[in-house]
Formats: structure tokens, sequence, C-alpha cells
């Protein structure tokens, strides 16, 4: 949204902070639908791009406020009600076994892949969800993944063991799983 749309906006009585985050969504959408046609095409691991952020889909409100994952997956759940035949649950969940197949070094990878399943299982739990995720086939893929990278990650980051603490007890509490 250039300045002239935003005073235009202002005139009208429109809320500009709630256009922006509608024209952000939609531009969102626009990229799921653009990787679920590549995932349809084969690429089997088209949605690993935009659930991890990777170059041109990292969804960023603004620049240099990191990606936003939030909005990729709510962005998945939107494209599936309006097409529910698409294909978008099965992309979304082949996108998440890509994130658990290249989480193996750095904790931040974990991380990221751990916040998106959380709040997958939000939505699932608040009834937002379009859909639902084999959770416990990926948590058991995710605790066989810590458990042969345990050494790998404590060399990344000094404070591994107290970090899994911590998402052992969110993971148990909030959603009843067996982490690590």
């Amino acid at each position: 949204m250039d300045d002239l749309d935003r005073q235009l906006a202002e005139v009208l009585g429109i809320d500009v902070k709630a256009l922006e985050v509608f024209e952000f969504s939609n531009y969102v959408e626009s990229s799921v639908e653009n990787i679920n046609n590549n995932y349809k095409k084969g690429n089997k691991i088209a949605y690993f791009a935009i659930l991890s952020g990777i170059a041109t889909y990292k969804m960023e409100k603004k620049p240099g406020a990191g990606h936003d994952f939030f909005e990729v997956v709510d962005a998945i759940h939107n494209c599936f009600k309006k097409n529910p035949q698409g294909g978008y649950d099965k992309g979304y969940a082949d996108g998440l076994y890509a994130l658990i197949s290249v989480s193996s070094a750095k904790v931040g990878s974990l991380e990221q892949l751990l916040r998106i399943l959380f709040y997958q299982l939000d939505k699932e739990k608040d009834g937002t969800a379009a859909f639902k995720i084999d959770i416990d086939d990926m948590i058991a893929k995710i605790n066989a993944l810590i458990c042969e990278n345990r050494e790998v990650y404590r060399k990344d980051y000094a404070m591994f063991d107290s970090w899994l603490e911590r998402y052992k007890k969110i993971a148990k509490e909030e959603y009843g799983l067996e982490l690590g």
C-alpha cells in the first residue's frame, strides 16, 4: 500500500492497519495456492519452502519482522476451506514431514517445527482448524529425531536440555503428548 492509498483510506475512514493485514493475508493465501499447484504437479516437498520461509516464500508483514508461519498455517486452512479436494491438507502434512527430516542439526529448526505443530494443535482445540493432522505419527518421528540427534543439538545450543524440558512440559500439559 503506497502513501496515496493510505491517505485515501484515511479520508474514507478505513482502518489502514486492518487493510494492510487483509492485503498480507491475501498475499499469503496466493502464495499457498502457488505452492499447492507445485505440490499437485509432483513436488512433494513444495510446502517445505513456505512453512520454513525460504527465499521468496518468507512471509513477512513488514521487512525484517521474520517469517510469519502463523499466517501461513491460517492461509493453508483457508485455502482448504475454499477447496477441500485441493490437496492442501496432504501437502501441508508432507511439508511438515519434510521439516522433520531436515531439523537434525539446528535447535532453531526443531523449535520452528514444534511451534508450527503446536499452533496447528491450538487450531484443532479451538475449532478453527479446517482439518486435522496425524500428530501421533509426527510426534513419533520427532521423538526419533531428537533421540538420534541429541548430541548434535547440544553442540548447537548449550542449553538444549533445559530448552527441551520446557517444550516437553508444553507438549504434555497443553496437548497430552510425550515429547523427547
